[in-house]
Order: structure tokens, then sequence, then C-alpha cells
């Protein structure tokens, strides 16, 4: 069909029947092309490359551990060894034939060298691989807060965004003075940092506050205003 179209326009053009006019020869013109591509086998659009997608974007080579995350550990050449474990508040995990091993700052690339490292001279396949069954970042604020209590989130959180979870009272928050306490693990020893989040809403001209990260089972502490009248 279509090349009977061909050739009819073709007819036309010679026999004089189309329209002579600029516009009408254009439109006649876009329409020969057009057929000319339908009939051609050559004439094709490419369409844009496909982009492949990660099916478990939670397990990517780049993830940082850190305490609390469980992550399901597998030895292909040694199942016996399989297990499922929470990382300590120490940053470690307890491996058969291994020991502690801390993996909390470590990708789980690292981490699965990591695990290896000391058990590879035990085992015949020396393979091992970590991925992350659920992340969970626990902190806890109290104070002058409208909840009080644990929160627990799937990524880490700021100190000012783990207070707005919390909830604030403008009226009796006093956000220039919360205090961040850090159990050490391993010693048991707090330390203490004090932080102005007055000035993530307001921040001082010219200056800028020195970064700060909280840590899993930091608890901040979000004092009351104190008011004279």
């Amino acid at each position: 069909m279509s090349i009977n179209l061909i050739a009819r326009i073709q007819s036309g053009l010679r026999a004089g029947a189309l329209p002579s006019c600029p516009a009408c020869l254009a439109a006649a013109a876009a329409v020969l092309a057009l057929a000319l591509c339908v009939a051609g086998s050559g004439c094709q659009t490419d369409l844009p490359p496909i982009t492949p997608t990660t099916g478990d974007l939670t397990n990517t080579n780049s993830l940082t551990l850190h305490e609390g995350d469980v992550i399901q550990i597998k030895f292909p050449g040694a199942p016996e060894l399989d297990t499922v474990q929470t990382i300590r508040s120490d940053g470690k995990i307890t491996i058969n034939m291994a020991g502690d091993v801390k993996v909390s700052g470590l990708t789980t690339l690292q981490a699965a060298k990591a695990i290896l490292d000391p058990v590879g001279g035990q085992i015949v396949v020396k393979e091992c691989t970590v991925t992350v069954q659920s992340s969970a970042f626990i902190i806890y604020v109290t104070g002058s807060v409208l909840r009080p209590g644990k929160i627990m989130s799937d990524r880490p959180l700021t100190p000012f965004q783990a207070v707005m979870e919390a909830g604030i009272d403008p009226s009796r928050s006093n956000l220039a003075k919360v205090k961040v306490i850090r159990t050490d693990p391993v010693t048991g020893y707090n330390t203490y940092k004090i932080l102005n989040l007055n000035h993530i809403l307001n921040p001082p001209n010219g200056t800028q506050d020195e970064p700060f990260s909280l840590k899993p089972y930091d608890t901040l502490v979000v004092p009351e205003k104190f008011s004279l009248f």
C-alpha cells in the first residue's frame, strides 16, 4: 500500500495535479518522506538505552555498616559457618573459628574480607559474602522534647534531625545548649559535647559550626529554657 502511495505522489508531482504553493509542496514532500521511511527497511528510530536497576539497594558495595545493623554472613564452601549477626555497640560480631571481628565502619565487601582473613586458613573455599538484612540507627533523646525516648531510623541522623523527630516546643526547648552523651562500649566512660542547634535555623554571619556526626546509641539532652518572667 505504501508503494502505491509513493507512486501516486510522484505521478501527481509530474502531472501538476498537486498544488504548487510552497507550503503545499512542503507538506507533500513530508508525506513522501514518511512513506519512504515506512516502506524502507533502513529507516529506524533508536530508543534511548535502558539503564539497569539494582534489585537490592540496601546491599550495595558502598554501604557502610554501623552498630545495630543485622547482617547475613555466608561461606559458600562452609555453610555450617553461615550466620546472622547483629553488630554490637562495640562495632563487633562473633564468628565461629574467628572470635570477635570489628565490622562497624566498613563496607560489606570490606567486612567480608575482615571476616575471611582469620577464617580463610581453616576452610577449603576461601569465599565470604556479607549482606544487610536490616539497618537500625538508634538514638535516645530526652529532656524538653515532646516525645522523649528511643528513635530508630534506617539511616544516620544529624543531631538536628533527631531533635526534630522527638519534637520540640519553641517556648520551652533550649536548642542552644543540646548535650550529646556518648558512652564508650569498651571502657564505659562517657564523653560530652554541647551543640548550638539554633545555628541550623539561624546561622551566624561569617561563621560555620564544626561538623558533628551522631553515632548509634548516642543520647541527646535538650534542656528547658529559663525565663525570669
